[in-house]
């Protein structure tokens, strides 16, 4: 079965230190640090090891980390044909530091240079796609790869009745609220956290803000909740779905892992419940080890920590 995601490829750098905050003239060194693919990177590779055919489309600077990037893409499967690499640009960067007590922060730079646009058409490019998968960052005006472009494809994908998948996210305060509509009504599922969904809607009351992400046109909310699991919502139904106690290392990467598991259940028919388990499986595994990109979860982990917890799968 094939995906695609759109948009949001970024470079990640992860520093493990001994303690945040970090104090004025104080000096760390880290025994290690890694770069790594980061952003959707992790969603689709998570999609690739479980087994899809898996697309990315997007762009990144023709920079060493555009080159890394586009590498472990291609060492996980993941085909790279709609993605650009851009002439001068550089590429988009996060630099996360985690301390020994799982707390991290992230300081980043933008990628630099003129957005590009579809190098393919739509037709092509959705040729026997099975699902469509955008965040919130492929929309902002900083992308390398055009905003418009990104929309217009997750459009364009819904009205070919292709499932689409939106994570709402934190770059959504920071876009037109009518751009996240957008996208929200071109969307069969929306992932989200109960503190974006209350802060994007300005409700507190959590079942009102859900509402109207329902309203919107979405069929299906999927609320991510951490160590406590996931909340699926659709108007005949809400499923509670606990999650795995783990050792939390880094949290980094665990929702981007979450949706890229949660599609793949979608799409092998699993049921909705059973999607989300899978989904808080990878999540949580994510969770355990520090890095992003390759360091998200193998397929055999996934069923490994499942088993060992007593789920049983349909299928």
């Amino acid at each position: 079965m094939k995906i695609l995601t759109i948009g949001d490829l970024c470079a990640d750098l992860v520093v493990p230190i001994g303690e945040l905050p970090l104090r004025p003239g104080k000096h760390q060194l880290a025994n290690e640090c890694m770069f790594v693919a980061g952003g959707t990177s992790n969603t689709i590779i998570v999609a690739a090891r479980l087994g899809l055919e898996t697309y990315a489309i997007g762009a990144v600077g023709d920079d060493w980390l555009g080159k890394m990037v586009l590498q472990q893409l291609r060492d996980e499967n993941v085909s790279i044909q709609y993605v650009q690499s851009v002439t001068g640009a550089s590429t988009t960067v996060s630099i996360e530091l985690v301390d020994t007590n799982a707390q991290h922060v992230f300081v980043g730079a933008l990628g630099k240079g003129t957005a590009v646009g579809l190098s393919t058409d739509q037709d092509t490019i959705l040729s026997g796609v099975k699902a469509v998968f955008c965040t919130s960052y492929a929309l902002a005006d900083h992308s390398l790869f055009s905003s418009s472009s990104s929309l217009s494809i997750l459009n364009y994908a819904y009205q070919c009745s292709i499932p689409t998948f939106f994570d709402l996210g934190p770059a959504a305060f920071t876009i037109d609220k009518d751009i996240i509509e957008q996208a929200i009504k071109a969307s069969t599922v929306v992932l989200t956290t109960m503190d974006e969904i209350c802060a994007w809607t300005g409700s507190s009351d959590k079942a009102q803000a859900t509402n109207e992400i329902l309203n919107l046109g979405a069929e299906i909310v999927v609320v991510k909740c951490g160590s406590a699991g996931c909340v699926i919502i659709s108007s005949q139904d809400e499923i509670i779905i606990d999650g795995f106690e783990v050792s939390v290392r880094d949290t980094a990467g665990a929702g981007d892992a979450f949706a890229g598991a949660f599609i793949y259940g979608y799409l092998s028919k699993y049921s909705l419940a059973e999607s989300g388990t899978i989904a808080n499986a990878t999540g949580a595994i994510t969770v355990t080890r520090v890095g992003t990109g390759p360091y998200v979860p193998q397929r055999a982990e996934i069923f490994d920590l499942l088993e060992s917890n007593g789920v049983t799968l349909g299928g």
